[in-house]
C-alpha cells in the first residue's frame, strides 16, 4: 500500500488489548525516530513513528498513561502492558505521532525518513541507509 491509500479506517493498540484506537486516514509522514529518548522509550535502537492529523485519531477503548518525556512531548502508553502508543507535543497540537508497530496492519504504510540520526546507534547504522536522513525533523 502506498501512503495515500487509506481509504479504510486504522485500527490499533495494545500487547494487552486494553487499549484500542482507530485513525480515518492516511498519515502525513511516516519516520524511523533514531533519538535518544525515543530509544529509552521503546527499549529498542528507534521507534517509528507515522504522524497523523489530530481530530483523525479516537481511542475506543482504554485510556493510556502519559509521560512527559520532555518540555514538548508526552508519550502514551499501556501502564499494564508497556506499549509505547503515541506521542503528542504541545508545540503540534494538531497531530499526533503514532508507534507504526501498534498498528493492526504495521505494514500499511512505507517508511520514508530517518531522523535524529545524530543519535543513531551503531548496530541501527546502514539500516534503511536509501532513505532520507536527517540530523533533526524533515522540513515539509
Amino acid at each position: 500500500m502506498t501512503i495515500d491509500d487509506a481509504k479504510a479506517p486504522i485500527t490499533g493498540g495494545c500487547l494487552c488489548g486494553r487499549i484500542h484506537y482507530r485513525i480515518e486516514g492516511a498519515p502525513r509522514i511516516v519516520t524511523h525516530c533514531h533519538c535518544r529518548l525515543c530509544q529509552l522509550a521503546g527499549g529498542a535502537l528507534f521507534l517509528t513513528w507515522a504522524t497523523f492529523d489530530r481530530e483523525a485519531f479516537h481511542l475506543t477503548a482504554g485510556t493510556p498513561t502519559i509521560h512527559e518525556s520532555s518540555t514538548n512531548g508526552r508519550r502514551h502508553f499501556c501502564a499494564d502492558c508497556g506499549t509505547p502508543l503515541m506521542m503528542t507535543a504541545i508545540d503540534d497540537p494538531g497531530s499526533v505521532d503514532v508507534t507504526l508497530a501498534s498498528l493492526d496492519e504495521p505494514d500499511r504504510f512505507p517508511v520514508q525518513h530517518n531522523i535524529w540520526v545524530g543519535s543513531r546507534r551503531a548496530a541501527a547504522k546502514g539500516f534503511d541507509s536509501e532513505l532520507p536522513s536527517h540530523f533533526d525533523e524533515p522540513s515539509a
